[in-house]
């Protein structure tokens, strides 16, 4: 007798429903993998970590639902140690294999960072650490780390960790009411659909919300993807290892294999997300999930339980934990960019070491009597995380070892910016000896800033402010230094400017926000909300510093280059770029002010400067600039100070500083320049300082 189509689900085995899921594993790696390798091509291939979620999601609940109903009952420590043989072993090897990958191919300026992420991984907090610096300005653009790609499976173990413990006590307080108030009594199973269904509800408004406003964290915090693993779970507890079939049920699974693959070709970085966007495939793996019963040729299970892809699928967890360090060492090693030929090796090696992992170290200690028994299992989890999480600590420390300082050489004429003066007939510009303080203590002012707490975040419109220089009491005169974070980056600057001037000095900066009238526009900004936020802040400070009589001058600074602007609702500028600095400006000297502008500091190749000086130790040209790349058009802030001169503004003009004829070089006179792709290094900053002094000789600051 047949069934009506989509309407009445058939029952199947575990069993023989794995080789599907197995199949969708190899879609959801397959994704993420290409997506690796060729991101400006498959710009949306993170989607497949959702899908994975789902997939997890589902099994797990599926199994434990059948533990509780079983005669023996759900043992929590039996359920975590199959997790700890199942996924700790391949993730401690890659690890460590990582570890030793760093130490010998990656530059020092990159331990730290590296170090770092691979001891939270192996203590599996790599998501929350991702999560706190990608709301730190500084870290957007830090190189990425071999195991950066752990935030994921951190999310898994956590929800592993958690998901039985939500279960039990549902169960348990659901048991509680109903012998309270017998009405509200529920079957266990309903009692789950309810219980999870209320979690995943709140979890998916609350990714929605967090996406919205804070969508670098969001993408990487737990509670924003816990609603993930519960569609899954509710497939589970809904269908009971059953699937729906006929025509309907192939129908909605070709459209949930659809639309995993349609939100992976079409998402982009500019894709909020996880939120209301991560629903296409996440909705389409549960319709696979539940679906995809009908095994002819014309259902998407067919195509899904054929070998080649349930071979992918076997080996889909070993997959993705070797393809991310392959790819992040790679260029290291080769001391190239990664060419297609080359991608196409990582994708045959990373398949190789995977099927390795999995016949060599997976199977024989998941199944084999090494971890057999709770003692051997949890005992191999601690020594494990101990073992990895302390050479990880150790190649930190290696990083943080203290550099001697050359101060012999400091008080040299071909020290820093003075080596560009051809008066001085240095050597080389590059300088005679190593860089001094070397690349590994430069770059550690990207995560270890001079100025803590001097510079206000992306999210909000709050002042931040600092007081540097003397104190207020015996101070001559009060100035401010105002802008973005390439301001900041000039606080080392000012401070000594202030220090021997006399002056206080009082701070206000923001992440990514110049102090113009004008709109500016990022293009990588996932949302509007830190635009409004900029504008706010600006009209802010504005306010601020008109009104407080006690200011004499203000200098500011930006990377003015990196935004598009418009104009703000209700003003029109002829050109906001240059405009809306020049009528910013000129409020202040309206209020009184003298105003003082930086030029914007050359642009680089892109590169962080400390890592391609360190890989490129003998040829540190290798990380310059061409003037015509270092100098665009766009350097809007020059070209307003330039514009705005006539009505008094002082420009500080130090390009010669920077540049010669051809170059705009990565190390001057023995001191890099650049602390990352874009800031000043703090040394540089204060080797400036004389040549800043000499042109803020006409300006009668704290004088009468």
């Amino acid at each position: 007798m047949v069934s009506p189509p989509a309407t009445q689900a058939t029952r199947r085995t575990a069993a023989s429903f794995r080789p599907e899921i197995q199949g969708l594993r190899a879609v959801a790696v397959t994704a993420v993998v290409l997506y690796h390798l060729w991101p400006k091509r498959l710009t949306g291939g993170f989607v497949g970590v959702d899908v994975f979620f789902v997939i997890s999601g589902y099994l797990i609940t599926a199994h434990m639902y059948r533990e509780i109903k079983s005669p023996s009952g759900f043992s929590l420590i039996k359920f975590w140690g199959r997790r700890i043989r199942r996924l700790l072993p391949a993730a401690f090897a890659v690890l460590l294999a990582s570890l030793a990958a760093v130490f010998f191919f990656v530059p020092q300026t990159l331990w730290q960072s590296n170090g770092k992420q691979i001891g939270a991984s192996a203590l599996y907090l790599q998501n929350w650490v991702l999560a706190a610096d990608a709301v730190d300005y500084s870290a957007l653009n830090a190189d990425a780390t071999v195991a950066q790609h752990y935030w994921s499976l951190s999310i898994e173990e956590q929800f592993y960790f958690l998901w039985p413990l939500a279960i039990v006590g549902l169960l348990w307080l659901l048991g509680k009411v109903a012998r309270r108030v017998p009405a509200l009594a529920l079957s266990p199973r309903s009692a789950l659909i309810a219980g999870l269904g209320a979690i995943g509800a709140a979890s998916l408004l609350h990714s929605i919300h967090e996406t919205s406003v804070n969508p670098a964290a969001a993408y990487f915090v737990t509670p924003t993807r816990v609603w993930e693993f519960v569609a899954g779970a509710l497939v589970a507890l809904i269908f009971l290892d059953r699937q729906l079939s006929g025509p309907v049920a192939t129908t909605l699974a070709w459209a949930g294999l659809g639309g995993i693959l349609v939100s992976a070709v079409l998402y982009s970085g500019q894709t909020p997300f996880p939120g209301y966007t991560a629903l296409l495939p996440v909705v389409g793996t549960a319709l696979l999930l539940c679906c995809s019963g009908n095994t002819s040729i014309a259902g998407p299970a067919w195509l899904l339980s054929r070998r080649p892809a349930t071979f992918v699928g076997d080996i889909s967890y070993a997959v993705y934990l070797w393809h991310w360090p392959l790819i992040v060492i790679a260029p290291f090693a080769l001391t190239s960019d990664l060419s297609w030929d080359t991608k196409l090796g990582i994708l045959a090696l990373s398949i190789l070491l995977s099927w390795l992992t999995k016949v060599l170290l997976e199977d024989p200690l998941r199944r084999g009597s090494l971890l057999r028994g709770s003692a051997r299992t949890y005992s191999f989890a601690a020594v494990g995380m101990l073992v990895v999480a302390g050479l990880s600590l150790g190649l930190v420390s290696l990083a943080n070892a203290p550099a001697p300082a050359d101060t012999e050489f400091q008080s040299s004429h071909c020290y820093g910016p003075a080596a560009l003066d051809p008066a001085n007939a240095c050597a080389t510009v590059l300088g005679s000896s190593a860089p001094n303080p070397p690349a590994v203590s430069v770059s550690k002012e990207n995560t270890t800033p001079l100025y803590p707490g001097c510079q206000a975040s992306f999210a909000g419109s709050e002042l931040v402010t600092c007081s540097l220089g003397v104190p207020a009491a015996s101070a001559t005169a009060t100035v401010a230094m105002v802008g973005d974070s390439h301001a900041t980056a000039w606080y080392p600057a000012v401070e000594a400017l202030a220090k021997k001037h006399n002056w206080r000095v009082v701070t206000y900066a923001k992440a990514s926000c110049p102090v113009t009238s004008a709109l500016r526009i990022l293009d990588n900004e996932k949302t509007p909300q830190n635009q409004a936020d900029c504008h706010a802040w600006v009209q802010k400070v504005n306010e601020t510093l008109t009104a407080d009589q006690s200011i004499s001058t203000i200098f500011t600074a930006s990377y003015s280059s990196a935004y598009t602007y418009t104009s703000a609702a209700g003003e029109e500028l002829g050109n906001p770029a240059v405009d809306g600095f020049t009528r910013m400006w000129a409020g202040w000297q309206a209020a009184g002010k003298q105003v003082v502008v930086f030029d914007d500091v050359p642009r680089t190749n892109g590169q962080y400067i400390p890592t391609c000086l360190a890989q490129n130790a003998q040829d540190p040209m290798k990380c310059a600039s061409p003037v015509s790349q270092a100098i665009p058009a766009t350097m809007n802030i020059t070209r307003a100070a330039e514009a705005a001169a006539k009505h008094g503004i002082i420009r500080i003009k130090l390009r010669e500083q920077f540049c010669d004829a051809q170059w705009c070089y990565p190390v001057v006179g023995s001191v890099i320049v650049y602390r990352d792709y874009s800031h000043l290094s703090a040394s540089y900053a204060r080797a400036l300082v004389p040549f800043v002094d000499a042109q803020l000789q006409a300006l009668k600051i704290g004088q009468p």
